[in-house]
């Protein structure tokens, strides 16, 4: 039970940042690197609370707009003459 909840909104994105975060850390123990340290904070941080770049075009996608795509609307034309 505990384990859907955690797994829920992870996508490919999410999953891929834990993964970044995880080669880092390991790059920085085993080479006492504090620039890996670093990255592997950030990656970390990201993937944990789902957050990506600082733009709009970034965002995640929510419940809503995953499931429903866009309302498509008959468009009328009049010809002038």
């Amino acid at each position: 039970m505990m384990r859907d909840r955690l797994l829920r909104n992870w996508d490919f994105q999410r999953a891929l940042r834990l993964v970044f975060a995880l080669v880092f850390l390991a790059a920085a123990i085993t080479n006492q690197e504090p620039v890996a340290y670093a990255a592997a904070a950030f990656f970390g941080m990201q993937a944990v609370f789902n957050i990506g770049c600082c733009g709009a075009a970034c965002a995640p996608r929510t419940e809503r707009s995953a499931t429903k795509g866009p309302a498509r609307k008959e468009i009328t034309y009049e010809e002038i003459r």
